[in-house]
C-alpha cells in the first residue's frame, strides 16, 4: 500500500508537469502532494514499529526493576559515615 501511495504521487507529479490544463495540473500537484505525505507517513511508521521494543515487560525484567529501584532500609546514601560507625 506504501508503494501504490509512493507510485500514485510520481505519476501525479509527472502528470503534473505535462498537462496543458490548469485544472488537471492543480488536481495532479494535489493527489502527488497527499499521497506523497501519506506515503512517507507509511514510510515513517513502518520504520518506527520495525526498531521499537515491545511496551510489555516480561517478569523477569519486571524483578531487575524493582531490585534496582529498591534500597536498603540501613543505607543512607551520599551521606558519609559517623563518628560511631
Amino acid at each position: 500500500m506504501i508503494w501504490a501511495l509512493a507510485i500514485v504521487s510520481l505519476v501525479a507529479f509527472m502528470l503534473a508537469f505535462a498537462s496543458h490544463s490548469a485544472g488537471w495540473m492543480g488536481l495532479c500537484i494535489v493527489v502527488g502532494l497527499v499521497c506523497g505525505i501519506a506515503a512517507a507517513l507509511g514510510f515513517i511508521d513502518r520504520h518506527l514499529r520495525a526498531s521499537s521494543r515491545p511496551e510489555h515487560m516480561t517478569e523477569r525484567e519486571i524483578e531487575a526493576l524493582r531490585s534496582t529501584v529498591r534500597k536498603p532500609p540501613d543505607a543512607r546514601p551520599g551521606l558519609p559515615p559517623g563518628p560511631h560507625g
